[in-house]
Parts: structure tokens; sequence; C-alpha cells
């Protein structure tokens, strides 16, 4: 579904509307199942999802249908890694570089009868191939991000590439090497608090021949580890007070007790969890099938799915925090294999995203307000 925004003569202001049109190959080779338990919470909490496809590179926007339906809106990324929203702005990473996005219907001289969030490209920075992963917003607005193959977190530069704003003490300089393979970030109040990785090491790809359990989660403030023993954790995330992540490799999502390091399993999901949302009572992230077919000896996400006979799966779940309870929202069955981040669009029933290339960028016109003095 793609829109485009018609200006009128009128004092009404634009109007974003609805344009039925051919979309370009989505969900090529892709069948999609929905729980109907899954479009009945979208319905009674009223939101949105994003949720990136790294394999494919899509990123869908799902909206639940006053119909019981789910609608789906995709569009097309060179890689969709990490995603979040400040405000009005959306900031989608890709493979070279981060796109910076804003929601014309902020605009009061812009509305919309079918869409609550619009969001329209406003920049793209260069970074080149950092193989950026998770990023979020900063108190001042500005995106930081996970240059996973330098160990650090950056911001954007005018100037450069990238700037770098953390790393791990361990990492003393800043090379190419995926080290530690740091992935994910945590912001509390726009400063940046924790961060994960798959292992403390400054050997060149150094996790990559370390135990599968040498995860941790660091403090960026005091520079150390405050939880360790996880299997390749994503998405560190404070919620409501407590600090959760996902314990990728051991198929979970979890706890941290700050107090003790103490790592309390919530829930297993069967899947290789990334991308971690929240909304009311619920953890939303994707799950992803293993990169290469087969089982890895010793994997402990594989050795349980293969002791339970489980299949493994591509799939937008929904976790109880309270009781554990795993609903399998959405499956993607045939060329989605691995999802990287979702983001939750509170109070939107029905959001949609501009791609670049599409035909109706010469009409997407807004204007600052003017403030040029008046000829008297």
């Amino acid at each position: 579904m793609i829109w485009f925004c018609s200006y009128h003569s009128s004092n009404e202001g634009a109007t974003v509307q609805n344009q039925l049109v051919q979309p370009t190959n989505p969900l090529a080779h892709t069948q999609v199942h929905c729980d109907p338990e899954w479009v009945a919470l979208q319905q009674q909490l009223g939101f949105t999802v994003l949720l990136g496809t790294r394999s494919m590179g899509d990123l869908h926007v799902l909206s639940a249908q006053n119909s019981g339906s789910l609608n789906f809106h995709v569009v097309k990324f060179p890689l969709c890694m990490g995603m979040a929203i400040h405000g009005n702005h959306l900031a989608v990473a890709c493979k070279t570089d981060i796109r910076l996005y804003y929601d014309l219907l902020a605009h009061p001289q812009v509305s919309s009868p079918v869409y609550q969030r619009s969001y329209s490209p406003r920049s793209i920075h260069f970074t080149g191939d950092l193989d950026t992963h998770e990023l979020d917003f900063d108190q001042h607005g500005q995106p930081l991000f996970v240059a996973a193959r330098y160990g650090c977190v950056a911001s954007l530069s005018p100037v450069h590439s990238f700037k770098p704003v953390w790393q791990p003490k361990f990492i003393t300089q800043l090379t190419p090497e995926d080290c530690c393979h740091l992935n994910g970030l945590c912001m509390d109040q726009g400063e940046l608090k924790y961060v994960s990785m798959f292992a403390a090491t400054a050997e060149p790809q150094g996790w990559r021949n370390l135990p599968f359990n040498s995860g941790q989660v660091w403090s960026t403030s005091d520079q150390e580890a405050v939880c360790t023993g996880l299997v390749q954790p994503h998405s560190p995330r404070l919620y409501n007070g407590e600090l959760y992540v996902l314990n990728s490799g051991a198929g979970e999502i979890g706890r941290i007790d700050l107090a003790s390091g103490r790592y309390d399993c919530i829930a297993f999901v069967g899947g290789y969890g990334r991308g971690l949302s929240f909304v009311g009572d619920y953890a939303i992230f994707g799950i992803s099938k293993p990169r290469h077919d087969g089982y890895i000896p010793n994997f402990p996400l594989h050795d349980r799915l293969k002791a339970l006979r489980m299949p493994d799966r591509c799939q937008l779940i929904a976790v109880n925090l309270k009781t554990g309870q795993v609903i399998q929202a959405v499956t993607f069955e045939g060329a989605a294999r691995e999802f990287f981040d979702t983001v939750v669009i509170p109070d939107c029933q029905n959001g949609v995203i501009m791609n670049l290339d599409e035909a109706q960028h010469p009409q997407l016109i807004t204007c600052a307000q003017n403030e040029l003095p008046v000829p008297a």
C-alpha cells in the first residue's frame, strides 16, 4: 500500500491518502500466518510494530485492522538493522548508512484519514560498512549506534564516517576486527547505560574462538560486566525499572538482577531472538532460523530444539512478562529467515514509511514556518 500527499488550495492543509498500487515484490516467496490473539492484542493496545528482516532487507510495518486482519506495509532497504523512534523521528541503520525519517503528520497542516504516522525520509548519513547493529537516540535527539566491526558505540559526524563515544576498556585501539562482537545498547533517559557483547576479548574475531557462554552485559559508566555467562546476548533494555536481555543463543528472554548479576530466564522462545521492544505487559521481538542450514554442535539453542524435536522458526513473538506465556504472533515461511530489530509505535492504529524511490516523493513537500518579515 503506497500513499501520496495531495495539497489543496484551501486552508485545510494537505491530506495523506491511500493509493492502491501494485506493490513491488512484497513478501516475495514468503507465506505469512497471523495468530488471532496477536491481532486482538494490537487492536486492544493500539500500537503499530516495525519489524526489520536482516536476511531480505525488508522493513515490515504491521498494523491491526478493525476487520480483525493484519495490514502489512513493506519497505525495501539494503539490509535492515537497528531501528529507533524518538518523538516524531525515526532512524534506520542499513549496510552502509543510517537513514533519518520524520513523521509528516506531526505538521499541523498535514492530515490523513488512514494513518496516524507517516514517516518520510529526510537525510542519509553514509557510514561505510561498520556492521552497524542496534541504535537509539540520546537526550539531544541524536542517533547513537553500535559499530560492531570497530567494537564501539558511535554517533554521527558531519565530516567522518562515525564518531566513537564509548568502547569497552579492553578495546584500546579502534580497528575493524570485530573482536568482542559488541551488538546491543540500552539507553536510560537519553544516556547510554548498558551494552551487550559475545565475549570480552581484544583479539581479532576473538569471540569466535571462545565458549558460546562467554556473552556479557556491561555497564558503560562502570566499565564492568553486570552479567556474564550468557550465550550470544542481544538487546539489553530497561523497562519499568528492570533490566531485560535476550539470551539469544539459548533461545531465551530473561531479567538481570543488578544487585547480584544473576540472570533469570522468563521464557524459552524456540528461536534466536533479537530486537527487544515492549508494550504493556509484553516483550516483543523477532526470532530467527539458523543463518546456515543444519545445527551447530553443542550450541545451546540448537541442542535444545533438537532434544524437543522443535522445528526452527522465523517469527515475531510476544512474551507476557508476568506469566512467561509466548504468543507466536506472526510466522514467516519461505524466503524470510532472519530478523534483527523491532520498534513499537504507541498510539498508532495505522502507520506507513515512505521508501526513497517511490514516485510520490516530488509531491511530498513541507515548508518551515515563514518567519520572514511581511512588507507593510
